[in-house]
């Protein structure tokens, strides 16, 4: 259970970057199966000290520049990282190897290893430039292609399946008899699709009571999150004992999801150390590069 908890958190891992801001556009070319996503950062710096990096800080911004990895958010929701995926590939092929009881447990594993490998290979990040945006503060962009991604889909949707029917201990622990519980299992023997990408609209589906709903959204942190999310155009609903998140609409060219992050104060501490090893670039131009990104991926991933 606990592999299953490492493979499922390979999209599910706490970033180390902060910054202000972060503007997401995605496009989605169903004819070639694969999803874009142009990742813009504004207001880069380290949060330990006033002036400068720790060492800890510049490592982490070196190993953006040399690796793929890429956040969505920043601390606050998700982080891609090719090391951690290669780490948990080596992982579940040494424990395979040496053989795993029951059967069953075994099973879960394969499938846990060919979704880490699926995601290898699928997911391309290319990192653009340092430069100050229009405040001067330390800014960046990546452009992300994830290939296979109505497989990937498929395949998250199937580990939660397991997930769901595992228990409840990979999310959130409820108390006995909850009802929340039967809610999860029913969800995983109807082979709910709780991740579906449909044209330009992403949606995220979770079985929860009306109850529990409330309850959330007494917490502050989860007031503030919902709050913001909204603001930036992501509608946040319960219907049915379901919590529905979207993204997007199914015509539209493309989704712009843009927000500043909660409680982030920003400090220029980061700007002479990025400038001294990778260098600034001069007049960057975010939303030319923007277009130009999309404009080739059309080309590329389009069929006329």
């Amino acid at each position: 259970m606990k592999k299953l908890i490492t493979c499922l958190a390979v999209l599910l891992l706490p970033g180390c970057i902060e910054f202000e801001k972060q503007t997401l556009v995605f496009r989605h070319y169903p004819e070639t199966d694969t999803l874009v996503i142009w990742q813009h950062y504004e207001g880069i710096h380290g949060e330990d000290q006033e002036h400068g990096l720790t060492e800890t800080e510049r490592e982490q911004l070196h190993s953006v520049v040399n690796g793929q990895r890429t956040f969505f958010f920043a601390n606050w929701a998700l982080e891609y990282s090719d090391t951690i995926i290669d780490g948990n590939i080596k992982s579940l092929q040494d424990e395979l190897n040496e053989g795993i009881e029951p059967k069953a447990a075994a099973d879960i594993a394969r499938q846990m290893l060919a979704f880490a490998k699926l995601i290898k290979k699928s997911v391309t990040i290319k990192n653009g430039p340092f430069y100050l945006n229009e405040q001067k503060r330390l800014s960046a962009t990546q452009q992300v292609t994830i290939r296979n991604i109505g497989k990937i889909i498929r395949e998250s949707n199937a580990l939660f399946h397991v997930t769901n029917l595992q228990g409840d201990e990979v999310f959130t622990r409820f108390e006995e008899g909850d009802p929340n519980i039967e809610l999860l299992e029913k969800s995983a023997h109807a082979k709910m699709k709780y991740v579906i990408l449909k044209g330009q609209q992403l949606q995220f589906r979770w079985p929860m009571t009306a109850e529990n709903f409330r309850k959330g959204l007494k917490d502050k942190e989860v007031a503030k999150a919902i709050a913001l999310a909204r603001k930036a155009g992501v509608t946040i609903r319960h219907k049915d004992n379901l919590l529905i998140i979207t993204a997007g609409k199914v015509k539209a060219t493309d989704t712009f999801v843009s927000i500043p992050l909660p409680d982030v104060a920003f400090q220029p501490n980061a700007t002479d150390a990025v400038s001294e090893r990778y260098g600034l670039a001069i007049d960057f131009d975010a939303a030319k590069a923007r277009a130009k990104f999309l404009k080739e991926s059309d080309a590329r991933f389009r069929k006329k």
